[in-house]
């Protein structure tokens, strides 16, 4: 990392920050991370130095062979993939897909681009926002065009985002994405659907030449995309590794897996070595296929993240290796491709049922003992929960899921049994209801300590001209296409900005205990308990809080801890430092915290809730709906238990 105008013990840093636009960068602010675990508590992600880290953005759709609007399947990726047609540019805007990803300004330093929105540089954007990490959505159909040929400008495209956004201080998730597995399913005008399902399509991640649905229609029941026919006979092949009636080429294996499992090791072979990528997320959003939800979890899913640990960290937990004609079995560990990339984190998802009920039906258990898991569920409370999604209920009027912290209260449970540290690599929902849902499941997550990405961070509105932006999802938005060029950017919604930028720790010294923001009165609180005393100056073993450039109150400190430095930026924004005394608990605040602190005593505790609750809860609701006077609402419930019982196949 390049360090400009640092001493020791930073006597000069606000000097030199006040030098030179590109002056300060806080020390190692992008090393290496991992998972560090301490018996029946919530494993963390943690620093070189012992400290709980935090992170906290957004989404990027920005490299995504997304399905175009006009025609889903199209011929090609529209945003275009050759590095250089953004070096010191950015390509036109189609309203076909996202906006492409850019950084017009790369290079010139840290705090030197401009982070207007209209200025093109998305990465200068986050960092002035606090953002911190971006899950960057990836397609295997860019990084394996044709079978066993992994694309090298597609790569190199991924290398460039990286350096920018290293520029930035802004850590890069490599998301091998996909949405109802691949853009080429789609529903076919001449052949319309059965009576009681409607035509659905996938929207990105595989490429043609691996998609196979056994010729199944792509129809869906209900309005659910889980329930889709052709995608969940494409998944059942994945599950089942089925044999790629392709040419093999470089990839490790003949069947889907492994050509998938080759597309992840092209990207473990280019990023091993670099900290400003925190690691890897193995697939978006599982679906389950036929299978029902335990068995896919515990026969498939989790067995294949087993296996792309094994190939990609070289970990074989006293397996021997498959043989190279047969990689993927149950009693030997997949075949040892060499990388032996043990510095990044490795994000796996449960089966995305979860997203419809805020709890995953899984026995949950460790996968590996490669020690950097990252559990990374999605937390769609109140937009994807059947509650809303299919029996009509809004967060206002729905009683399921009861809370915000239950999606996180179960994902604690899930992921201590498993070992695993959690990242939500997902929520959001439509910016018209920021006030309730989002900043509902910000509250959740400062209670709960976990990091977050939005979904998503900039998008493309309606196709229709007279249409807004209102209750769009993305951050940034732009205007519909009319008359002349497409926008390349519209303002950030400003609930966006209201909500997500606000002041949090990005580094704990100690156990963080709670913190929280108020978005109306920028009041700050955060409770931590010391382990040890930090000397004052050294600044790697202190805790740092990132604070927005319009939270002016004072920081102050009580406990053992005193204050370090507080800077202001050249952005505006700032970075406080505080020193831990020893082993005991410290206060940080901003502003008057009477409120917040009231707030996080009446917060529902930090308490895992098991599956076994979790499930209850929700049949409980199901089953009280099934006797309401609405007859149409008491029988949308009978369908739910149906379709738990029959196409799911969990235990009413």
């Amino acid at each position: 990392m390049t360090r400009h105008c640092l001493l020791p013990v930073f006597i000069l840093a606000v000097a030199c920050a006040q030098a030179s636009p590109q002056a300060f960068v806080p020390p190692d602010d992008q090393p290496f991370l991992h998972v560090e675990r301490v018996a029946g508590q919530v494993p963390w992600i943690a620093d070189p130095y012992g400290r709980t880290v935090l992170l906290r953005g957004a989404n990027s759709e920005g490299l995504e062979d997304e399905a175009w609007r006009s025609d889903p399947r199209g011929v090609a990726m529209i945003n275009p993939v050759d590095p250089a047609a953004y070096v010191g540019k950015c390509p036109p805007n189609s309203n076909e897909v996202a906006p492409p990803l850019c950084e017009v300004e790369a290079g010139k330093g840290r705090y030197a681009q401009s982070s207007a929105y209209d200025a093109q540089n998305d990465f200068a954007q986050m960092r002035q926002r606090g953002f911190n990490i971006v899950r960057l959505a990836l397609s295997w159909s860019q990084l394996e065009p044709t079978p066993g040929n992994y694309k090298t400008l597609y790569l190199e495209q991924v290398t460039q985002v990286v350096t920018w956004a290293k520029e930035q201080g802004v850590y890069v998730l490599l998301d091998m994405h996909q949405d109802q597995y691949g853009r080429s399913i789609q529903a076919d005008p001449a052949k319309p659907c059965a009576q009681g399902t409607d035509p659905g399509g996938g929207f990105d991640g595989a490429p043609a030449w691996a998609v196979m649905n056994d010729g199944r229609p792509s129809c869906q029941s209900f309005g659910q995309s889980v329930l889709n026919a052709a995608v969940s006979a494409s998944f059942d092949n994945f599950w089942k590794n089925t044999e790629v009636p392709v040419a093999q080429g470089d990839a490790p294996g003949k069947g889907l897996q492994d050509h998938w499992i080759g597309a992840m090791a092209a990207l473990a072979r280019r990023f091993k070595d670099e900290p400003a990528v925190i690691g890897y997320e193995i697939i978006n959003e599982p679906q389950p296929g036929s299978f029902a939800a335990y068995d896919v979890s515990d026969n498939y899913l989790y067995p294949f993240y087993t296996r792309v640990i094994q190939a990609l960290t070289g970990v074989r937990d006293g397996l021997p290796d498959c043989p190279a004609s047969q990689p993927s079995q149950a009693t030997c560990a997949y075949p040892d491709l060499g990388i032996h990339d043990t510095n990044h984190l490795v994000f796996v998802e449960p089966i995305a049922i979860r997203n419809l009920i805020d709890f995953s039906p899984q026995h949950s258990k460790p996968i590996s003992s490669y020690p950097n898991v990252v559990f990374a569920p999605h937390t769609y409370t109140h937009i994807f929960t059947l509650d809303s999604s299919f029996l009509g209920f809004n967060a206002h009027t729905s009683t399921y899921p009861p809370n915000y912290d239950f999606a996180y209260a179960t994902a604690a449970s899930e992921a201590i049994a498993m070992g695993a540290a959690i990242f939500v690599t997902e929520f959001g929902g439509g910016s018209a209801d920021d006030a309730l849902i989002l900043e509902g499941e910000l509250r959740a997550q400062e209670h709960w300590g976990i990091g977050s990405a939005l979904w998503s961070w900039k998008s493309n509105c309606s196709l229709d001209p007279k249409a807004t932006c209102e209750g769009a999802w993305s951050y940034f938005n732009t205007a519909p296409s009319g008359p002349g060029p497409t926008p390349q950017n519209g303002p950030p919604q400003p609930s966006r900005d209201k909500f997500m930028v606000r002041a949090y720790p990005r580094a704990v010294a100690g156990r963080l205990i709670d913190y929280a923001f108020d978005p109306d009165t920028h009041a700050f609180a955060l409770h931590a308990t010391g382990a040890t005393a930090a000397e004052v100056g050294d600044k790697a073993h202190e805790t740092l809080v990132w604070v927005p450039q319009d939270v002016t109150q004072t920081v102050s400190v009580s406990g053992a801890a005193v204050i370090d430095e507080v800077v202001t930026m050249p952005d505006g924004n700032r970075f406080a430092w505080i020193a831990p005394t020893g082993s005991g608990p410290y206060t940080v605040t901003m502003g008057d915290a009477t409120a917040l602190d009231a707030q996080m005593s009446a917060a529902p505790a930090r308490q895992p809730i098991d599956q076994a609750t979790a499930s209850a809860t929700f049949k409980k609701f199901v089953l009280d709906l099934q006797q309401s006077p609405d007859d149409q609402l008491a029988t949308k419930a009978a369908v739910v238990q149906g379709i738990i019982e029959a196409v799911l196949k969990i235990d009413w």
